[in-house]
């Protein structure tokens, strides 16, 4: 047991950024601004269940794979308000994490051109680390205390809050996410961490220049306590709201472009990659598709 936080204490110091908590990266926000903020739970795509694979560092083994699945939708019976879930499983090397989280929203219209959107979201989350991955070089001797079983952190309370601001085709955001209270810990070891709070801001303008194009630029803004803020830039156009292609910039050197189309009222798909320009070719390309239903448009086409 002394062996097995010996190990895990060097592990967790020496890879701090891995298990900050930041919710894995996603470029499906265009299809998908559930994604971006809990605020537009029930308010964007409303109706919409939205699955995702994103694969990072393709050309690195044990690089970064993310499953994600969504769904949000409006109220019925509560006016201006939604709801939504998702599922994130994300695998990077030895380490796991899953987040299981549920959001509400409110739409606040403060006039016909001014409405603010609040979210909230609330869920669990929790990590593994893998030490049979780690040990697998043949010549090494495993050590069976080490190899019986994943390490497993017990389940943590998370929570975001956050808040947009529309005025005509301005969107304007703000989130606070992995709010939690009091440290974490592990079920078969004494060690204890405290997960990270994140921020971020976002402001995105859809600009409509004709019945058939518009186009809209969006602007994130992330970073949270010891992890180093990054600016990413993208726009996306559109054309008849039927297909669409984006341009993406994240720092530090990362450039990325997406495909996407609308292959019926109730389905939606999308391809996304990216490249690091200041590594070598191939080395740290990223891919994500994902997949968009309209569940009561596709159900009621099927009857």
């Amino acid at each position: 047991m002394n062996k097995i936080f010996i190990f895990l204490f060097g592990i967790l110091t020496t890879a701090g950024s891995v298990l900050a908590q930041q919710l894995p990266l996603s470029e499906n926000y265009f299809m998908d601004k559930y994604s971006l903020s809990p605020s537009y739970a029930g308010n964007f795509n409303s109706g919409y269940l939205v699955t995702g694979y994103r694969s990072d560092w393709s050309g690195i083994e044990g690089g970064p794979k993310t499953l994600r699945i969504s769904y949000n939708d409006a109220f019925s019976k509560f006016e201006n308000a939604g709801y939504g879930g998702k599922i994130i499983y994300d695998k990077a090397g030895i380490f796991n994490q899953l987040f299981v989280m549920g959001s509400y929203s409110y739409n606040l219209e403060i006039n016909r051109e001014h409405h603010l959107l609040f979210g909230l979201s609330g869920g669990v989350y929790r990590n593994s680390i893998n030490l049979l991955d780690y040990y697998n070089d043949p010549n090494y001797k495993l050590d069976p205390s080490l190899v019986n079983k994943d390490v497993n952190s017990k389940l943590k309370f998370m929570s975001d809050v956050s808040a947009i601001w529309i005025f005509k085709g301005l969107e304007a955001g703000v989130m606070v996410s992995n709010i939690s209270f009091g440290d974490a810990s592990y079920k078969d070891i004494d060690l204890k961490y405290n997960p990270l709070a994140n921020y971020q801001f976002h402001a995105t303008y859809l600009y409509e220049f004709s019945k058939d194009w518009s186009v809209s630029p969006l602007l994130i803004v992330r970073g949270g306590q010891y992890i180093k803020s990054q600016i990413e830039f993208a726009a996306q156009a559109t054309y008849l709201e039927r297909i669409w292609g984006s341009l993406v910039f994240r720092d530090p050197g990362i450039f990325g472009i997406g495909l996407g189309a609308n292959i019926d009222k109730g389905l939606k798909i999308a391809y996304h990659f990216n490249l690091a320009s200041n590594v070598a070719l191939g080395a740290f390309n990223n891919h994500e598709i994902s997949l968009g239903v309209n569940i009561s448009n596709y159900l009621s086409k099927t009857r």
